[in-house]
């Protein structure tokens, strides 16, 4: 099966994930109570409308929060720093890392998070002036390629493929990359590009589906019953 195909695959059977998720926005307009998008994920793009750019830096907060921790944990945090009116570059700087850190805690390491989310908020008004290079945003301290990606696709619109542990781990078990392919997240993110259409709204949807996909049945320790792409993957006979 190509990556292509398992793609549709998931996206009819788990439907678009309205992706980037805002929990400080949960409820409102077109979101859900989870802060999702009730349809198609959005690109925010590089405009300077006070809403997009907003919603950018919540986008990069979030994407240090949610490293190494589920969505869960990160998203509460992000409705903390909402609450405490400190989604802002000037109020997170501003704040003392004692409160910074009651408010992240449900991310986990989050004295070690504090001081990422605090240096990121530093270079914040420099690097939003425009689309920020790749190669800057992972020169920030806390910022790896898949923080860098995600900031780089949701933030700014830039189409690039999120090559996470769960889009390896599915597209390994349908024989999509091997085995040495499967531990370097720039050979995968590669690879992934030359097969699929570089538009960030279809990466975006991509990312999210892959997400889904891995927490619903191609975990870890695999749950096969019901899988929508269960043609083709090495695991089946194991599950």
């Amino acid at each position: 099966m190509e990556l292509t195909e398992l793609l549709d695959r998931l996206f009819l059977f788990y439907g678009p994930q309205g992706w980037w998720p805002l929990p400080s926005r949960a409820g409102q307009g077109i979101r859900d109570d989870g802060g999702y998008l009730k349809g198609p994920s959005v690109i925010f793009g590089s405009n300077l409308e006070p809403e997009a750019t907003q919603a950018r830096f919540e986008i990069a907060i979030g994407a240090v929060l949610a490293q190494n921790t589920a969505w869960a944990g990160a998203s509460r945090s992000l409705v903390a720093l909402s609450r405490r009116e400190l989604l802002d570059p000037s109020s997170l700087i501003g704040t003392s890392r004692e409160k910074l850190h009651a408010c992240i805690k449900t991310s986990g390491t989050y004295t070690r998070k504090a001081a990422y989310l605090q240096n990121l908020a530093l270079q914040w008004v420099e690097l939003d002036r425009g689309i920020p290079a790749r190669s800057r945003l992972l020169g920030i301290t806390g910022i790896g390629f898949e923080t860098a990606d995600c900031i780089l696709l949701y933030a700014y619109g830039v189409p690039v493929f999120i090559a996470d542990a769960y889009a390896r781990r599915i597209m390994t078990r349908h024989g999509l990359l091997n085995e040495v392919e499967a531990r370097n997240y720039e050979s995968t993110r590669t690879k992934a590009e030359k097969q699929l259409p570089l538009n960030a709204g279809y990466l975006a949807e991509a990312h999210a589906l892959l997400v889904e996909h891995a927490k619903c049945h191609c975990r870890a320790t695999p749950s096969c019953k019901g899988c929508p792409v269960e043609h083709g993957c090495r695991k089946i006979k194991r599950c």
